[in-house]
């Protein structure tokens, strides 16, 4: 009976850890709302969009760098490759910022990285 209820309880907080994961994310708060509609139409160079899944964030020039044929980027203080299929679509326009953007979502100790931009125009 006790084995029953413990169980009932780890499947609904694995159903709910499940769907928590499945949010959907913003772009970053931002009063300019130029910035805040460029974040929002920026794909992929695969079409898939970058803040539909994950959230975007500004890096600092310490925190991403090129690496050989590949980018890398610092996310919680740990260096993570970027997908070649992950990076900006150029034809969204040049980055206004003029940083480096990581599009990328933290589920259960995984980090997936969705769209990056290098803070240069390639």
């Amino acid at each position: 009976m006790i084995f029953h209820r413990l169980a009932r309880r780890a499947v609904a907080y694995a159903v709910c850890q499940f769907f928590a994961g499945l949010a959907y994310a913003a772009p970053p708060p931002n009063p300019d709302p130029e910035l805040h509609r460029w974040f929002e139409t920026q794909h992929s160079v695969t079409g898939a969009w970058c803040c539909d899944v994950a959230d975007g964030f500004i890096l600092a020039d310490k925190d991403w760098h090129q690496a050989g044929d590949h980018y890398e980027v610092r996310i919680d203080g740990a260096w993570r490759p970027v997908p070649p299929d992950a990076l900006r679509d150029p034809h969204g326009g040049p980055n206004p910022t003029g940083a480096a953007i990581v599009w990328y979502r933290e589920s259960l100790g995984d980090v997936r990285i969705f769209c990056f931009a290098p803070g240069f125009e390639y």
